[in-house]
C-alpha cells in the first residue's frame, strides 16, 4: 500500500483516535489522527516553538498528545470537512512524506511555517490576512491608557460600538499605513457617539524590520499589570492566536495623533437628523472624514 492510499484509508475508516502509519520509514513516522475537531496527520515536533495557522477549512499547529500512553509534542495538520477528506489526504501525503535521506522532513521540522506558506499560495490564499497594524494601533492605545487608567477595556471581545472603554471615556481608534493623506471611514452611526467623552487616535505605520509586533506589545501590556488570560482571548477573537506568525510581523510608527470628537468634529448622529430621530429605513450609515485641517493633539 502506497502512503497516500494508506492515509485515504485511515482518513474512511478511523473514528476517533490515532494510527500509525505503516507504509513510512520507522526513523520518520507519522500518526492519523481524528476526533470531534476534525482529521489529519502528525509528527513528533521536539521544539520550544508554537505554532498555530489557519487557512479556510485547514489548520497547521503544534499540541501536546497522549498515544500509547506516552505524552508528546506534535505538529499537525488537519482539516475539519469531511466532504473534502479524500483531496485532503494528498497535502497531508506531501507533508509526512520525508524525501531522500529524510531531507524533507528535516526542511519541515526547521522552518514548518515556510511549508505553510508555499501550500496556501499553491492552493490560493482567497482568504486574506487581517493587517497586523490596526491590531498594533489599538494595543498601542490600550497599554497607554491601561498605565494610568486600569478602568480602560478592549472591546475586541464583545465588540462593542467603541474600540477601547473606560469608566469615564471612550476611545475610537483609526490606522493607516499610506504615507499621504489623512482619511479615516467611520462604519455605523454608533462609532462617533457616546455619552462619555471620545476621543479618536490615529497612527500612521510603515512595514519594518525595526518596528513593533504584535507579541511585542503582549510584553507591554503585561509588565503594565494587563491580565495575561484576558489579552489572549481578546487576540484569539481577532484571529491572532498565540503561536500565530502574523503576531511577529513588525511595524514602526510614523504619526500618532488624537482627535476630541466634539461639537466642532464633523460626524454623523442622531442628532444630524431631524428631531434628534435617524429614519427607520435606515440601518447602516458609513461615510470618509478627511482628518487634515481639524484641530489634534500629538502622544
Amino acid at each position: 500500500m502506497e502512503l497516500l492510499e494508506e492515509i485515504r484509508e485511515c482518513f474512511a475508516s478511523t473514528q476517533d483516535g490515532a494510527r500509525k502509519i505503516k507504509t513510512l520509514p520507522a526513523e520518520y513516522p507519522a500518526i492519523v489522527i481524528r476526533n470531534n475537531e476534525g482529521y489529519g496527520v502528525a509528527i513528533e515536533f521536539n521544539d520550544s516553538r508554537d505554532v498555530s495557522e489557519k487557512f479556510a477549512n485547514s489548520r497547521l499547529f503544534t499540541a501536546i498528545l497522549i498515544i500509547g500512553g506516552e505524552e508528546k509534542k506534535y505538529l499537525i495538520l488537519s482539516c475539519m470537512l469531511d466532504s473534502l477528506r479524500y483531496e485532503f489526504a494528498t497535502v497531508c501525503a506531501q507533508f509526512i512524506e520525508p524525501g531522500i535521506d529524510g531531507i524533507d522532513r528535516k526542511n519541515l521540522i526547521a522552518q514548518p511555517l515556510e511549508w505553510w506558506k508555499r501550500w496556501r499560495e499553491l492552493l490560493g490564499n482567497a482568504i486574506s490576512n487581517k493587517e497586523a497594524y490596526s491590531v498594533i494601533a489599538e494595543m498601542l492605545v490600550l497599554d497607554k491608557l491601561f498605565i494610568n487608567d486600569k478602568s480602560v477595556e478592549w472591546t475586541a471581545i464583545n465588540a462593542g460600538s467603541h474600540d477601547i472603554e473606560g469608566d469615564n471615556n471612550s476611545y475610537e481608534v483609526k490606522s493607516t499605513i499610506k504615507r499621504y493623506g489623512s482619511t479615516i471611514t467611520i462604519s455605523g452611526q454608533y462609532q462617533l457617539q457616546s455619552k462619555k467623552k471620545l476621543q479618536i487616535y490615529f497612527c500612521r505605520f510603515e512595514k519594518s524590520k525595526e518596528g513593533i509586533s504584535v507579541n511585542d506589545l503582549v510584553k507591554e501590556l503585561l509588565s503594565h499589570g494587563y491580565d495575561r488570560d484576558k489579552l489572549e482571548k481578546e487576540l484569539y477573537q481577532l484571529g491572532y492566536e498565540k503561536g500565530s506568525s502574523i503576531r511577529e510581523v513588525k511595524y514602526k510608527v510614523l504619526e500618532k495623533r488624537i482627535y476630541e470628537v466634539n461639537d466642532e468634529f464633523p460626524k454623523i448622529t442622531n442628532t444630524s437628523f431631524k428631531e434628534n430621530h435617524i429614519p427607520d429605513s435606515i440601518i447602516q450609515i458609513t461615510y470618509t472624514i478627511d482628518l487634515d485641517g481639524l484641530n489634534y493633539t500629538v502622544w
